[in-house]
């Protein structure tokens, strides 16, 4: 029989989220317990729903206390833990390996990393995944760390160094999208509680510094992240674990503050130890590019593309050593006018990601430049082009200077040039048809957004006009004699 599965989890106000998350575990879990902290609106209605089982607790600033608070009231052998922004993945091939994972997981295992994969931007367009410890046993020994960024695994480890083991589980988390962070002011909160726990004497705890750190590189101010970013770097070690991250978050503001050697050094001393992190070995290559050395940046996008199968522990962005790391590769290779094989890197790129738009729009302007516009008809016949990739090719098309591809694929442009209502008579003028381009772009001339574009426009075909007629007067054989208006 299968031993039993307890859902551990905290809320406050989340009816929002909580009703599909619930339903993402139902048939999986056999018990649901809810820790409370203050919800004012449909949160607790909609967990006794699911049968959960309701503790209400004052909420003191510590995200661990809470959590344990729901450990101790578990009654099955396993523990799993899920955010209110999260659903359990609801595939077969997941049910099969939970179900195999907890029939047969041999004494010496204590736990197991799932893949937490989160949704970025406004619609989830970037993902980010983490190796995170959600399902482990009920034991008292197993209790959560960390007043903010609250973690298990430590826990774990501390008694059973190989306790935790790797699986092909999944959670998707949907808190990361921007919608979202604005609503609950996530940014506000974290920078709060670590501040407060800071001010209590806790600065001697690396995690807290380092979560503080992460707050100031997730908004930006990469100074400040890197005032607390370097001297963890030079104190800590991998066992701690969030060291690779460490080291990614590191090197990136280093670049961001205009110290790409620096960031480049950080990189290449902990090469051998993250050999197969994808998004570290691929920003070795990303500051190669800063620096001008296109062939050391491909060894580096070589060793990326090899290790993304195993970036799975670690934190890592979609892409990375795949079509992220091609697109790059291509964007070499054009550097070092490699043309036919930088094509070969886009359309990789894209039969790995359709809608990587950096790759549609650097194939449109290699085409364009090497006189093979047919290259990215080519590869659209190959890849299905989505929406939004023909609504950011139509601006590159026009810088290219490649009307004529715009008017070839005039039917699946149909929608996007209604809403880019300039490129059609843009176009025209630069095919000449300045009669249909000025027909095409007067309507526009008064329009309050368009309008000061579309003048313009007007203006130099105006000037163009004008110009052509001075030197029809002038004689195909006599030099212009001043200036037109224009």
């Amino acid at each position: 029989m299968e031993p039993g599965i307890s859902l551990c989890m905290i809320v406050k106000d989340e009816e929002d989220g909580l009703r599909r998350c619930l339903e993402s575990v139902r048939g999986i879990v056999d018990e649901i317990i809810i820790v409370d902290t203050g919800s004012a609106d449909d949160t607790l209605r909609i967990a006794a729903l699911y049968g959960a089982k309701i503790i209400r607790a004052e909420w003191n600033g510590d995200f661990a206390a809470a959590r344990n608070q729901s450990l101790t009231a578990a009654t099955q052998p396993w523990i799993l833990v899920l955010d209110a922004d999260e659903v359990w993945g609801q595939t077969q091939q997941m049910k099969t390996e939970l179900t195999q994972l907890l029939s047969g997981s041999p004494d010496h295992v204590w736990g197991y990393w799932i893949k937490v994969t989160s949704l970025l931007g406004p619609s989830g367009e970037e993902r980010v995944t983490d190796a995170v410890c959600r399902l482990f046993r009920n034991d008292r020994q197993i209790t959560f760390k960390g007043r903010i960024h609250e973690e298990v695994a430590s826990s774990i480890l501390a008694f059973a160094p190989e306790g935790l083991v790797h699986s092909e589980l999944e959670v998707l988390h949907y808190g990361y999208l921007e919608e979202v962070i604005v609503r609950k002011n996530k940014t506000e909160r974290n920078m709060r509680l670590i501040r407060s726990a800071l001010n209590e004497g806790a600065d001697e705890q690396p995690e807290l510094l380092y979560a503080l750190a992460a707050e100031w590189f997730q908004q930006g101010v990469y100074d400040e992240a890197l005032r607390l970013l370097e001297p963890l770097l030079a104190r800590l070690g991998p066992s701690c674990g969030y060291h690779s991250d460490l080291v990614l978050k590191t090197a990136y503001a280093l670049r961001e503050s205009a110290r790409p050697e620096r960031a480049l050094a950080v990189v290449q001393a902990w090469t051998t130890v993250y050999a197969d992190f994808a998004d570290v070995l691929e920003l070795g290559a990303v500051l190669e590019l800063d620096l001008g050395r296109e062939e050391a940046a491909l060894a580096w996008l070589k060793k990326a593309r090899s290790a993304a199968k195993s970036t799975g522990q670690y934190t890592s962005v979609s892409g990375a050593g795949t079509y992220r790391s091609l697109t790059l590769e291509g964007i070499a290779l054009e550097r070092l006018g490699r043309w036919e094989e930088a094509e070969a890197a886009y359309i990789a790129a894209l039969a790995a990601q359709s809608g990587n738009m950096a790759a549609w729009q650097r194939l449109l302007l290699l085409a364009a430049a090497t006189g093979r516009p047919n290259a990215i008809a080519d590869a659209a016949s190959r890849v299905p082009l989505p929406p939004a990739a023909w609504q950011a090719l139509v601006p590159a098309a026009l810088d290219a200077h490649r009307p004529e591809w715009l008017l070839r694929h005039a039917g699946p442009l149909a929608a996007v040039l209604r809403q880019q209502p300039l490129a059609a008579g843009l176009a025209l003028a630069q095919l000449g048809e300045d009669a249909a381009a000025r027909a095409s772009l007067q309507p526009w001339a008064a329009h309050a957004q368009l309008g000061p574009e579309a003048s313009l426009a007007l203006w130099a075909l105006g000037c163009k006009r004008s110009a052509g007629r001075a030197l029809a007067r002038a004689g195909a054989h006599q030099p212009l004699q001043g200036r037109t208006a224009c």
